[in-house]
């Protein structure tokens, strides 16, 4: 068992993923169906759905958070989601990796930014270190273009 496993082998986490790409869905379904933890998996289209569902659940441990949904993107679900003082970790996963999104997504509370990756292997890093992080302490600075 590693200490990835360790730390989490008595807890189960809930992830709200809110993207609207159905293939990005798989592929990060692929991904944490690699680690030996419990994890209760949301899916949200768009940011009002995400808004609705983090208040239905209530218990949700962390967000990933795609930029560009319907109805509602995810800076205006991010800004939202800080407004309303939400206590949940929200981490902006997307393929744009402009500055400008970077900056926003920091301006406005995100924990952290992830450019999905091209590769699995990279991608399966990228989550394992967002879910090993303890989000509760103040971070050093987890914007990251993988």
């Amino acid at each position: 068992m590693d200490i990835f496993t360790e730390s989490f082998s008595l807890q189960t986490l809930t992830i709200l993923l809110a993207e609207d790409d159905h293939d990005d869905i798989l592929v990060f379904k692929e991904v944490i169906s690699d680690f030996q933890i419990t994890i209760n998996l949301h899916f949200a289209k768009d940011g009002l759905q995400t808004l609705e569902l983090l208040h239905k659940l209530q218990n949700v441990d962390i967000v990933f958070l795609d930029i560009n949904m319907p109805l509602m993107n995810g800076l205006e679900c991010l800004s939202e989601i800080r407004k309303q003082s939400l206590p949940v970790s929200v981490i902006m996963l997307s393929t744009s990796n402009s500055d400008y999104h970077v900056s926003q997504s920091k301006i406005l509370g995100a924990n952290g930014y992830i450019t999905k990756p091209a590769s699995l292997n990279d991608f399966r890093q990228a989550i394992k270190d967002v879910l090993t992080t303890d989000w509760t302490k103040e971070q050093t600075d987890f914007y990251a273009n993988i």
